[in-house]
């Protein structure tokens, strides 16, 4: 959704909207989306004409004026223009775009995982993320998923995949996929790492697949040590800074 002509799909009735309109909406695009902070009325007008529709006539005036109603929609900067928190969130909502929550280092510092491919910060960050809205048991199911998905990598990242994929192919299960991590002889597992990667297997099988378990804060509280020290040393171990895939 980086381009323009994509973002304009979440804006509703666009076609019978006008230009006073669809000014904030650009500015959110411009601010939230592409990171131009802050927008200029220059920038304002790049965006009617890329999507050829006929530019508000004074732009430069409709960013200065102080308040639209109750709302103060634009805040003057030294170069240009950034759209009041208020303003952001009822144009977020309007538009129905995803809410960001902000990750902070309290299950994890995500430091550790710098370095490792897009989905695997992914699954990282949505951990980290539920965490901090309390969601629990998606914590531990995105916990869990983190956990298989990098034991995959390992055995990728040293060409000896097959030795965890079943009789038609498909990977095996995180309960066959431990002891074949544990047990292989391609890196050396620590004691703690032994220990501790039986621990996150528990609590994220209970949380995906026992009807009856709710996970809570303190449940996850427990390891949450035992959690960085496992996904440090696996991530170590696959060595992401020198993996060639191309050369597989």
């Amino acid at each position: 959704m980086n381009n323009l002509s994509s973002f304009s799909l979440h804006i509703p009735n666009l076609n019978r909207r006008t230009a006073s309109d669809l000014i904030p909406i650009f500015a959110y695009y411009l601010q939230e989306i592409k990171g131009v902070t802050p927008f200029s009325a220059s920038d304002i007008a790049s965006c009617f004409n890329e999507l050829a529709i006929k530019p508000y006539s004074n732009i430069s005036s409709f960013l200065s004026s102080k308040a639209k109603g109750k709302t103060i929609i634009f805040l003057k900067q030294k170069k240009g223009y950034t759209l009041s928190k208020q303003a952001k969130d009822l144009l977020a909502k309007e538009l129905s775009m995803p809410v960001d929550i902000p990750v902070s280092s309290a299950l994890i510092d995500l430091f550790i995982i710098e370095g490792t491919p897009y989905y695997i910060k992914g699954i990282a960050k949505q951990m980290a993320q539920c965490y901090e809205c309390g969601f629990y048991d998606a914590t531990l199911v995105l916990m869990r998923k983190l956990l298989e998905t990098l034991i995959i990598e390992s055995f990728e990242r040293f060409g000896v995949d097959s030795a965890i994929k079943d009789s038609k192919g498909d990977f095996l299960y995180l309960s066959n996929l431990i002891p074949k991590y544990l047990e292989s002889d391609k890196w050396n597992t620590s004691r703690n790492l032994n220990k501790n990667i039986l621990k996150i297997k528990k609590y994220g099988d209970l949380s995906a697949h026992n009807r009856r378990f709710k996970a809570k804060k303190s449940d996850i509280d427990e390891f949450k040590f035992e959690l960085r020290q496992v996904l440090q040393e696996v991530i170590l171990a696959i060595d992401y800074s020198s993996w060639n895939r191309a050369a597989k």
